[in-house]
């Protein structure tokens, strides 16, 4: 009778711990081809598999939003090194992830939406563009595929830009005077 006790306790102890792994499997690491596992842009850039697609998605592309004539998608992984906010669920099962250089916000911030399997959608930045110096006001600098654009993520990236929270961190609320002038998309190839 206690060989039985114990070999039932044995069980119920070892399927307990299969749960357990199981559970933690799902919920493991941030795995970029299924974007919902990761909970914001510093997950994202450590995933295995992201800068590469990030380099691939912005290719040649060079700008001066954080620093000067740098490659976009250099220029993004040096956003998503610093604060993250939480990832936003998207319409489409489509993720944005945004956050903002180590060294300060200030209103210069980058995003990117990612769909389902954690193919790059879109990209935007939020920057004062640093050719010599950097400008008085704010400028927001979207990207998409020629071949790729979608009217949701454009919007979302919009939203994004002109956000409430992103203009909170302005050090001057007039640097966003007139945005809607200063908002431009990008086609890549």
């Amino acid at each position: 009778m206690r060989r039985l006790l114990k070999l039932a306790c044995l069980i119920a102890l070892a399927w307990s711990a299969s749960i357990s792994v199981s559970a933690a499997t799902a919920t493991g690491p941030c795995r970029l081809i299924d974007p919902s596992t990761c909970s914001d842009a510093r997950a994202l850039a450590r995933a295995n598999g992201f800068v590469q697609a990030l380099s691939h998605f912005a290719g040649d592309a060079k700008a001066s939003y954080f620093s000067t004539d740098r490659s976009v998608s250099s220029q993004a992984l040096s956003a998503f090194g610093g604060t993250a906010e939480d990832v936003v669920a998207l319409a489409d099962k489509r993720y944005l992830f945004s956050a903002c250089p180590s060294r300060e916000c200030g209103g210069a911030a980058a995003a990117i939406v990612l769909n389902e399997f954690g193919q790059i959608e879109g990209m935007a930045f939020s920057s004062f563009h640093c050719e010599t110096g950097c400008e008085d006001y704010r400028h927001v600098d979207i990207y998409m595929r020629k071949d790729g654009q979608d009217d949701a993520v454009l919007a979302a990236l919009k939203a994004w830009g002109t956000s409430d929270k992103l203009r909170k961190t302005l050090s001057r609320q007039d640097a966003d005077q007139g945005i809607d002038t200063r908002m431009n998309v990008h086609l890549l190839p």
